[in-house]
């Protein structure tokens, strides 16, 4: 249904998110179901959904969030097997590009939608958490 007038530019209290807001998730990119990106068009990155457990039980449903891959931490491998995320496996040792942390803090930060749930589209039986965005 189409808002009857125009929508306010903030979403939510002025006093910023409420608990457990905003969540932080990390980890490894993992394979999905192998259709998002094809059925979207749109690039995905699958995260394991234990990286919710922190939280508690994460409503199901569609978020508005940032993502970023740290660079520093993975390399790409050619040749790498169905087995390892997506061609990267995780390095022991960091690399800043300047040297400065604080300099290249944001400067992968992309806006994303993450769906967090069953995708009761594709009936899902697993429950994902998958970031659709321009990552790659």
């Amino acid at each position: 249904m189409r808002p009857a007038g125009a929508r306010e530019p903030v979403a939510g209290p002025d006093s910023g998110p409420e608990p457990p807001y905003p969540m932080k998730l990390s980890g490894p990119v993992i394979k999905g179901f192998g259709r998002g990106s094809k059925e979207l068009g749109i690039p995905t990155a699958n995260i394991p959904p234990d990286s919710l457990s922190a939280y508690g039980e994460v409503e199901s449903g569609v978020y508005y969030g940032v993502a970023a891959l740290d660079p520093s931490k993975f390399k790409y491998i050619p040749d790498s097997n169905e087995n390892e995320a997506n061609g990267a496996v995780e390095t022991q040792t960091p690399e800043s590009k300047s040297g400065n942390e604080d300099e290249n803090e944001h400067e992968n930060v992309f806006p994303c939608v993450l769906s967090i749930g069953y995708n009761p589209f594709y009936k899902n039986a697993v429950r994902s958490v998958v970031c659709i965005c321009g990552l790659v």
